[in-house]
């Protein structure tokens, strides 16, 4: 290595092949930009993981109300804990995959529900009746196929998580 004289800066230029495994394409240092075949790319295991989105989230829903049903009735313990956090999993799943294929409506209510559980504690009785409230809601969402965040079914599953929320907080 050369010897380097007081405040004498030198650069080191280290190619990224992590940034070229993903798909970057950088030409130059100030222009950077995706490869457009890795956008199409994305774009069809979207599409492709939107074709079964109902079934993802019945799915997932299935396993959240499982873990709730276990959970509702039991007294405060690090299972409770553990399952609080469970459902916080499972509620932010049911949020990604409705938000990515456009189930907007169910994406409310599964993130309205992951952000009570993460800022409530497990032990409270009127939790019960707020989780319940936001599983039944997903519920009629996800069985009557309702996509959108409108609309007078919407607003009136909204109407009652909000009240359940205002009411037993």
């Amino acid at each position: 290595m050369s010897e380097t004289k007081p405040h004498q800066v030198i650069l080191f230029k280290i190619k990224n092949y992590l940034i070229q495994k993903i798909g970057f394409n950088h030409p130059s240092p100030e222009d950077g930009e995706i490869d457009p075949e890795s956008i199409e790319k994305a774009d069809k295991m979207i599409d492709k993981l939107c074709e079964h989105c109902l079934d993802s989230i019945g799915a997932n829903l299935e396993e959240l109300n499982k873990r709730w049903v276990k959970m509702r009735d039991m007294p405060v313990s690090e299972e409770r804990t553990e399952l609080g956090k469970e459902i916080f999993t499972f509620s932010h799943e049911i949020k990604d995959i409705a938000s990515l294929c456009g189930y907007s409506l169910c994406a409310y209510f599964a993130e309205s529900l992951r952000d009570y559980i993460e800022k409530t504690e497990p032990n409270l009785k009127n939790q019960r009746i707020i989780i319940q409230a936001h599983i039944d809601a997903m519920t009629v969402v996800h069985k009557q196929d309702l996509k959108e965040d409108g609309g007078p079914a919407a607003e009136e599953l909204k109407k009652m998580v909000k009240v359940a929320i205002e009411k037993y907080s």
